[in-house]
C-alpha cells in the first residue's frame, strides 16, 4: 500500500531558485523530443576533444591496482607537486604542496563546499551578480544570508566594494569573485585586486577566487589573486582543468592558497567524499605537465570563433558586446524586448539556445550570454538566424 506521507523539501532547498542550466537542459530536451534541430550556445561545455594523450594516460592508469582503491582525501602527492610547479611557472607564486594545495572533484565542488567550513546561521556570503549560479547555492546550503553585489557595465563589471553595506561587511564570512569573469568576460586589473585584498583583510572576509578561466584569454594574461601582496592571508583560489583542457567530464581541479582555508576545506571534504579517482589525477598531472601547447591552440580557436561571432552581431545591429576573455559573449538585448527571458524565448523560435542574463542574478537582467562552444560554421549559421 502506498504511503500517504508527503516528502517535503528542506527549507534550504526551497530557498534555491531553479538552477539556470538545469532549466535550459529541460528546454533542450523538449526541442529534441519534438525533433527540432537547434544551435546550442547556452552552456560552457567545449565541443573540442581533450588532449588524446591525456585520455591515453587515463586509460592506462585506470588499469593500475593502486588507482582502483580509495584515493587519499588530500590527493596524490605527485598531482599536488605538478600543480605547485604549474602555478609557479604560470603565476610566479610559490605554494606548499602539502599545506596549500587541495585537489578537487572539479572546482565547483570545492566552491560549493567551502562555506560549510566557515559559515553559521546569521552570517553573510557576498556573491557577484551577475555571477556563476553555484555561489548562491553554496551560501544557501550553508544557511547564510546572501548579498548580491552588482557588477555593472558602467563600472566595467567590477564591484564597487565601498557600496556594500557595513551591516553586511561586518557579518560576511566569504566573498566570491571570478575573473576572467563568467558571464561578462571582463578581466580584473591589478589595482582592483589590491583593493579587494585590502577590503577583505580589513573586515576579516575570506576571498573565494574562482579562476577557472585563467587560461582562456586573448590579449592580457589574467592574474591570480595570490600574486597580490597579502592575498595569501585571506584567500583561497580555485582552478579547473575543465576549460583549460576541455576536460569538463573528468571532474578535476584544485584549491590553493591560505593553508588554514585549505585545511578546513579538506576537513569538510573528508566527511563528504573519498577523493578523486587516481587515474584521473594521473591524467590531470599529465595535462598540466605536458600539454601547454594545447591551451595555446585552444585560445587561437576560441579567438577565431569570437571574432566571427562578434563581427556578425555588430553587423546585425547589436550593441554593448563584451568578449574580452573566456569562451562567452555577453550582449545587451535589443531594446524592444521586455526582459532577457523574453529575448531568450524569441531566440528559441529561431532554434538558438542561449543563457538569459537574469539566470546569473538580478543584475544580469538586460543581457544574454552566448557560448562559443560550437564550430565557426555553426556560429555563422546562428548569426544568419538572428
Amino acid at each position: 500500500m502506498m504511503s500517504k506521507k508527503r516528502f517535503d523539501w528542506a527549507q534550504r532547498l526551497k530557498k534555491l531558485p531553479p538552477y539556470l542550466f538545469a532549466e535550459i537542459d529541460k528546454e533542450k530536451k523538449y526541442l529534441k523530443s519534438k525533433g527540432i534541430d537547434f544551435i546550442d550556445l547556452s552552456i560552457g561545455d567545449p565541443d573540442i576533444l581533450a588532449p588524446i594523450e591525456v585520455v591515453n594516460t587515463l586509460s592506462n592508469a585506470a588499469r593500475l591496482k593502486p588507482n582502483q582503491k580509495y584515493a587519499l582525501d588530500q590527493g596524490k602527492f605527485e598531482f599536488r607537486k605538478t600543480i605547485k610547479n604549474w602555478f609557479k611557472d604560470r603565476f610566479a607564486v610559490g605554494l606548499d604542496e602539502n599545506k596549500e594545495i587541495l585537489p578537487l572533484i572539479g572546482s565547483k565542488e570545492g566552491l560549493v563546499h567551502l562555506p560549510l567550513g566557515f559559515v553559521d546561521s546569521g552570517d553573510y556570503v557576498i556573491i557577484p551578480s551577475p555571477g556563476y549560479p553555484g555561489y548562491r547555492g553554496a551560501a544557501l546550503f550553508a544557511g547564510a544570508g546572501v548579498y548580491e553585489m552588482p557588477l555593472l557595465e558602467k563600472n566595467n563589471f567590477l564591484p564597487d566594494l565601498e557600496k556594500i553595506p557595513r551591516s553586511v561587511r561586518n557579518r560576511a564570512k566569504i566573498i566570491y569573485l571570478n575573473y576572467p569573469n563568467n558571464p561578462t568576460t571582463v578581466l580584473a586589473p591589478v589595482d582592483f585586486l589590491k583593493k579587494l585584498v585590502s577590503f577583505a583583510s580589513k573586515y576579516g572576509i575570506i576571498i573565494a577566487y574562482d579562476n577557472a578561466y585563467s587560461e582562456l584569454y586573448f590579449n592580457h594574461k589574467p592574474k591570480s589573486i595570490l600574486e597580490i601582496k597579502g592575498a595569501k592571508e585571506v584567500s583561497i583560489e580555485f582552478h579547473s582543468l575543465s576549460k583549460t583542457f576541455c576536460m569538463t567530464g573528468f571532474r578535476v581541479g584544485w584549491a590553493c592558497g591560505n593553508k588554514e582555508l585549505v585545511e578546513t576545506l579538506l576537513k569538510v571534504k573528508t566527511n563528504i567524499d573519498s577523493g578523486i579517482f587516481g587515474a584521473i589525477q594521473d591524467a590531470a598531472s599529465f595535462a598540466l605537465e605536458k600539454e601547454n601547447h594545447y591551451a595555446n591552440n585552444l585560445r587561437k580557436t576560441i579567438k577565431e570563433r569570437r571574432d566571427i561571432f562578434v563581427k556578425g552581431l555588430m553587423a546585425k545591429g547589436y550593441k554593448d558586446i563584451f568578449a574580452e576573455s573566456t569562451f562567452y559573449v555577453w550582449v545587451r538585448i535589443p531594446q524592444k524586448y521586455r526582459s532577457a527571458i523574453d529575448f531568450s524565448k524569441t531566440l528559441l523560435t529561431k532554434r538558438i539556445v542561449a543563457a538569459p542574463g537574469r539566470g546569473f542574478g538580478k543584475w544580469g537582467e538586460g543581457f544574454v550570454r552566448f557560448a562559443l562552444t560550437v564550430d565557426k560554421r555553426i556560429l555563422e549559421k546562428a548569426i544568419d538566424l538572428l
